[in-house]
């Protein structure tokens, strides 16, 4: 190979070392300074098996039921075994009526656990991998400092809470479980926090002998008050909080040396997890609306002898729950790192995996309660209030399979940074669950509130599979993978295709990008281990002159963008290696960072700082590349990728829409950099379907484009000169706008719409721009 552009147009031996690194797929590692790929990647992959194997299917199965997934059952075990025991011990002292106030106390309690989980706990789980700044301990510290802070309003709302049923009459029992729960919730969210901390840290033996403290006591306090005679749904709740405060204690002591408490990283910290966390809450929210729904609506149309009743017909599909909570317990964690490590390949064998575990269990287990639901509730209760309900409980036994499939589903979205797709698919199975669960109660009354919870759940399960496949980058499909192995044949005709994993990293109206990853640790072209593969569509009318061009642009943004850190991040371009005429292609290497536009999206780890650092590094990083009259022609958040923790950004698909936007009728005086800035603020104005319904994505996307426009006017040294600018920017993207296609198709009626709406974001952007000194004041 010669580097000469005939046929096929490799990067020459030169072209690589001192560059920088290439993009990255999650589980790529990038080159180092000489080109050579990292061997973490062998770990992800190395993993796979040939579709058809049953032994490595079988061995993989087996893994899964071991090691973490074995103390996280364990665990799980002891939690809902107590619980269980909790509720036998009340419904057979005291009846379904003191039952039921337990029940509707229970629901509080889980809903601010739920709370803690989602705005403290899952955020430290996910983000901890990936910290931008600061140390494992200061980041624990300041979740620590936020488990305070809720505990404390956890408090207050809980106490008001109980004075509000006070005063609106309700029953003397249930208001007097209100006031207790106030009395012991911070000591059960620290008891929680603990157990969460440690499954974070894949701890699992530590949170058993937590969890298993906590059960000997409960459970001896709730007997010896059994025995008194004194147990009800009100006193049940004084050994709880006390062996929680106790346990709590003991370990917040213990793990003192995790948590170093700074003042200034809580509110940082408190920024990040919101940032991640709110789509999490408004998904456990739903949650527990949908769990305890039919508790309080039985309370209201029937009673709380009713709902005592339900609960105790739920108590035997919960002996499920050791399994399912227990999995998910280990498999937030493992999907986590495994996305982290492994890339979306090792996400979804995770995934895959876990699901066929619990779908094999949860089935065998809906068959044995099928065969002996009667049994069981004349066996765990005593009274004529709970014979007869054998169908409602076989119901909810199928209610909690559908939950246990789409469990790990949930979770993989998770990993993946998109609880919003999460919480939607949740809000449409609580729709589901409200609309139906009324009726069916008046008409059927448990058996058909068993109903209404099962027709959640499936809606439920199936959304969130649904939104796993779809939102989650799937494998490169088997019609493709020929056509990719082809260009790597004619590229790297020496390495075996058998060790090659193929995947899909993005899809776009021009081509499609794959990146091609070592199985077994072994480089595929020189010491690199990934490659990125875009494979032009025929329909698309893509020319090899056209790829050429594109391998020129690529290699011209290379040499210009600097090659050190600039204002805190280090950029990057992919380097292109080869052109190849049959199939039309271009291979390049990967480089890091996932698409700004996604990120600024759900604002996971989007802070301030990011938003006034970052757009200072793409104006950074392009000026030179300006300065030699070249055009990026697609500057779009889009084409920008970032890793936030690692503080990296990645520019791509340089040139591609060059001849669409130059705007010829427009002064050329700030040319390339106008055209390049109001594409990118044309594009963000453009926004409006996505952003309709997420203010919040809005304001970021607004926020950056107008960082990077601030960040270029620093670099103008007069008012006049600035006003220039600003002005061609503003003309530009009025050229674009009136070129939007209309016509009497809903497609063109949506664009007449669209013209004044985006005018509007864009000229409010460009007037507060030159009303608070973005184009006044001399220097930069």
């Amino acid at each position: 190979m010669d580097g000469s552009l005939g046929r096929s147009l490799p990067l020459g031996e030169t072209a690589l070392p001192g560059g920088p690194a290439p993009f990255r797929a999650p589980g790529c590692p990038a080159a180092g300074p000489e080109g050579a790929g990292g061997q973490a990647l062998a770990k992800g992959g190395g993993g796979w098996k040939r579709r058809g194997r049953l032994v490595g299917a079988w061995a993989a199965l087996c893994r899964g039921a071991s090691g973490d997934h074995t103390l996280a059952l364990a665990d799980q075990i002891v939690v809902s075994g107590t619980s269980f025991l909790t509720t036998i011990l009340i419904g057979r002292w005291c009846g379904a009526g003191e039952l039921g106030a337990y029940a509707l106390g229970s629901s509080l309690l889980v809903t601010w656990a739920c709370v803690q989980e989602s705005l403290i706990a899952q955020p430290y789980t996910i983000h901890r991998h990936q910290l931008p700044e600061g140390t494992q301990a200061e980041y624990a510290g300041s979740v620590l400092a936020h488990q305070g802070l809720l505990s404390a309003l956890a408090l207050v709302v809980q106490g008001l809470v109980a004075g509000i049923l006070c005063w609106r009459g309700a029953g003397p029992e249930l208001a007097a479980v209100a006031w207790v729960l106030a009395g012991v919730m911070p000591f059960v969210l620290l008891r929680e926090f603990g157990r969460r901390f440690a499954f974070a840290h894949l701890r699992m033996a530590q949170a058993l002998a937590l969890d298993l403290a906590v059960a000997i006591m409960q459970l001896a306090g709730l007997a010896w008050l059994a025995w008194d005679g004194a147990l009800s749904a009100t006193t049940a709740y004084v050994p709880i909080g006390a062996a929680c405060a106790l346990t709590g204690g003991v370990w917040l002591h213990l793990a003192r040396k995790n948590f170093a408490v700074r003042p200034v990283r809580v509110w940082q910290t408190l920024r990040q997890s919101w940032s991640l966390g709110k789509w999490l809450f408004a998904w456990q929210a739903t949650l527990s609306l949908q769990a305890y729904f039919i508790h309080w609506l039985l309370a209201w149309l029937v009673g709380t002898t009713a709902t005592g009743v339900y609960a105790a017909c739920m108590t035997v599909p919960l002996f499920a729950n050791p399994l399912i909570l227990g999995i998910a317990n280990a498999l937030t964690p493992r999907a986590a790192r495994a996305f982290h490590k492994g890339g979306v390949a090792e996400l979804r064998r995770v995934v895959f995996q876990t699901t066929l575990l619990l779908g094999l269990a949860m089935a065998l287990f809906c068959v044995i309660v099928l065969l002996s639901s009667d049994f069981l509730m004349h066996l765990l209760y005593r009274g004529p209030q709970y014979e007869g309900h054998g169908l409602t409980v076989t119901v909810l036994a199928m209610a909690m399979l559908a939950s246990a499939l789409g469990m790990p589903a949930s979770n993989g979205l998770m990993a993946a940074e998109r609880p919003d797709v999460v919480f939607k698919v949740a809000l449409v199975a609580l729709a589901v669950l409200v609309s139906l669960v009324p009726p069916l109660v008046v008409w059927w009354g448990l058996s058909g509130a068993a109903y209404g919870f099962l027709a959640g759940s499936s809606a439920s399960a199936v959304g969130r599979w649904v939104a796993f496949l779809a939102f989650v980058p799937k494998a490169c499909p088997g019609s493709v993978e020929p056509t990719v192995l082809r260009v790597l044949q004619q590229f790297t005709p020496s390495a075996p295709a058998s060790s090659r994993v193929i995947e899909q990293l993005g899809e776009g109206a021009q081509a499609d990008v794959y990146v091609v990853r070592s199985q077994n640790g072994q480089p595929i072209w020189q010491a690199l281990d990934c490659l990125a593969i875009k494979l032009y569509k025929p329909a698309a009318g893509a020319s090899f002159e056209r790829a050429r061009g594109q391998f020129a642009s690529l290699s011209r943004l290379r040499e210009a963008v600097p090659g050190g850190a600039v204002e805190g991040w280090k950029p990057f371009v992919p380097g292109p290696l080869f052109v190849c005429e049959s199939p039309l292609a271009l291979v390049m290497t990967v480089v890091p960072g996932k698409e700004l536009d996604g990120q600024l999206e759900t604002g996971a780890g989007v802070t301030p700082e990011v938003l006034a650092s970052a757009p200072r590094a793409v104006i950074a990083a392009l000026k030179e590349y300006w300065a030699l009259g070249q055009i990026y022609g697609a500057l779009s958040f889009c084409n920008i990728l970032c890793d936030v923790a690692a503080r990296e950004m990645s520019f791509i698909d340089p040139g591609l829409e060059e001849d669409a936007f130059l705007c010829g009728a427009v002064a050329r005086r700030w040319y390339p950099a106008s055209r390049d800035l109001a594409y990118l603020l044309y594009q963000t104005g453009l926004r409006v379907r996505s952003t309709f319904s997420n203010p919040g994505a809005r304001r970021r996307q607004e926020a950056f484009a107008e960082g990077v426009l601030r960040a270029y006017l620093e670099t103008v040294a007069s008012r006049e000169e600035k006003r220039s600018l600003l002005d061609e920017v503003e003309a530009c993207v009025r050229a674009h706008l009136e070129a939007l296609g209309l016509s009497w198709s809903p497609r063109g009626l949506w664009r007449l719409l669209l013209r004044p709406l985006a005018a509007r974001r864009i000229d409010g952007l460009l007037t507060r721009l030159r009303n608070d000194g973005g184009a006044s004041g001399d220097g930069a």
